[in-house]
Formats: C-alpha cells, sequence, structure tokens
C-alpha cells in the first residue's frame, strides 16, 4: 500500500468520526503546510522545516500525523523530538489559532501489515497514537495512550 492510499484512509476515517482537517499532505505533491522551527530566521525556504501529513482538529485536541507504506524509524523519531521539545511549536500555535487548542498528540499512520506493525510497536513510548489502515479502507487504532479516539 502507498503511502497516498494509507493517508487517504486515514482522512477519510477522521472526517467520519468528527475531526476537522486542518492540512494533509501527499509525498512531493507540494500539498502540505511548512512549519519552521521556532525562531527560524527563514533565510532558506524549506531548511529545518518539516510538512505533516495530516493536522486534524475535534473540540480542543490536535492530532499531528505522519504517514509512511512501511515502518520508518525517522519518523518516530521526528515525532518524539518535535513533542518533547516544542521546536515547532510557534509554527503550530499560528496553524492552529482561532482553534481553541489544549492538547496536541503526534502519531503514525501504516498500512496494516504485521511486520510494520510490529516494529511500529518497539518505538510506542515516541509517540502518543499508531493507527494501520488496509486495502479494503478499514482502519484500527493499535494504541492511543491520550484517549482520543
Amino acid at each position: 500500500m502507498r503511502e497516498e492510499r494509507v493517508t487517504i484512509n486515514i482522512l477519510n476515517w477522521l472526517e467520519e468520526n468528527g475531526w476537522q482537517i486542518v492540512c494533509y499532505d501527499f509525498p512531493q505533491s507540494g500539498t502540505g503546510i511548512l512549519l519552521h522551527p521556532n525562531g527560524d530566521d527563514r533565510t532558506e525556504k524549506t531548511k529545518g522545516g518539516i510538512i505533516p501529513d495530516i493536522i486534524a482538529v475535534k473540540e480542543d485536541i490536535a492530532l499531528f500525523f505522519e504517514n509512511k507504506d512501511r515502518f520508518y524509524q525517522p519518523d518516530f523519531d521526528k515525532l518524539f523530538e518535535i513533542k518533547t521539545e516544542n521546536n515547532f511549536s510557534d509554527s503550530l500555535s499560528q496553524l492552529l489559532s482561532g482553534f481553541g487548542i489544549s492538547k496536541m498528540v503526534y502519531g503514525i499512520g501504516i498500512p496494516e501489515e504485521k511486520k510494520h506493525l510490529e516494529k511500529s510497536r518497539t518505538q510506542l513510548d515516541k509517540i502518543d497514537f499508531l493507527i494501520t489502515t488496509d486495502d479494503n479502507k478499514n482502519v484500527k487504532v493499535h494504541f492511543d495512550i491520550e484517549k482520543v479516539f
């Protein structure tokens, strides 16, 4: 399953469950919103910036998704850094201004495949949620430490 399909399945599932999509991105599409690190002087347009795959809101909660077509360790590390160091808090606050967000949760979306799921489960201490999807567009929450789903 391609990353685009993972993202589409999760977008549809989120909307069906009352989440409002703030932004989303498909690989190499340029459709997403670039977030800059705090204190960035923006001399280079994308240097150090990140483009979340999905940001969605519901009530006072915001979701920050990184999606892949497989287990991908750097995304777990990236989310852990963003979550613990708050190094993109200025861009996120600006993007989400007007939504009244009190909680931001970070997670991963991947295909429902045993080998990717097993590897991902070894990294749960770095994220707030883990979601999978399959070719039939089913979405399953495997981990949700903040109980937002």
